[in-house]
């Protein structure tokens, strides 16, 4: 009844853009910098924009402690970028799995259901795509359904990895690349996976910069030691 009500002009859309990380480009001229959404602006469903910028804030603050001359201010914003790109740029990239890759990559997952041991008598939602076979249901058998299905034993896995690299005392410091280049390749397999699912090249649009790719490992190659301790040995 609410939607009946609601006319055309009672309707907004707020569109949400984020943006491939600066890889490149300087985040700061002279004694000016920017931070926050300002130079790596990200999709907000993990929260992570307003905390990036404090990030920001605080190593920018770390950097101009101490200083004592004017003219070293700007070397000082240059090493502040040095420090927050490999993060920030993990972040970004996150930030657009969940937002897009996620929800339109993924769907319900795949399953076979034995109709004589089904003595539950359910039956598949409507929205489900199914089929019988004799005494089998194979319910969403699409491409999505199966490499959800394929994937749900890994998924746990990448999500526990971001969660301790968002916030488990992140210093934003130098990283090991090996471990870094795993997770990343990790990463990919999951985006094309993704991509397939949809038909749409345009979700890996924001993930095709190489290098945005290498600072995505290297941010997270030390959480990934950390949780994996023995990972190191296969290199």
């Amino acid at each position: 009844a609410i939607l009946d009500a609601t006319t055309d002009d009672q309707i907004e859309q707020r569109d949400l853009y984020d943006r491939p990380p600066s890889s490149f480009r300087p985040w700061s001229v002279g004694p000016v910098a920017l931070l926050g959404d300002a130079v790596h602006a990200m999709m907000p469903n993990l929260g992570q924009g307003g905390c990036q910028a404090i990030e920001d804030a605080v190593v920018i603050a770390e950097e101009l402690d101490g200083l004592t001359k004017r003219s070293q201010v700007a070397d000082a914003l240059r090493r502040y970028r040095d420090r927050r790109l490999v993060r920030s740029a993990a972040v970004q990239g996150l930030s657009r799995f969940a937002s897009d890759i996620i929800i339109r990559g993924f769907d319900t997952p795949a399953k076979i259901v034995n109709l004589d041991d089904d003595d539950k008598g359910q039956r598949p939602t409507a929205s489900s795509s199914f089929f019988e076979v004799g005494s089998l249901r194979f319910e969403n058998f699409g491409y999505a359904g199966i490499v959800t299905r394929l994937m749900q034993p890994i998924l746990p896995i990448f999500f526990t990895v971001q969660f301790n690299f968002l916030y488990d005392g992140y210093e934003n410091k130098a990283l090991d690349l090996r471990a870094g280049l795993a997770i990343a390749a990790f990463g990919i397999l999951l985006l094309l996976l993704a991509a397939g699912a949809v038909g749409d090249l345009a979700v890996l649009l924001p993930f095709l910069d190489f290098t945005a790719i290498i600072e995505l490992a290297t941010a997270l190659s030390e959480t990934i030691s950390s949780i994996l301790p023995s990972f190191d040995g296969l290199f």
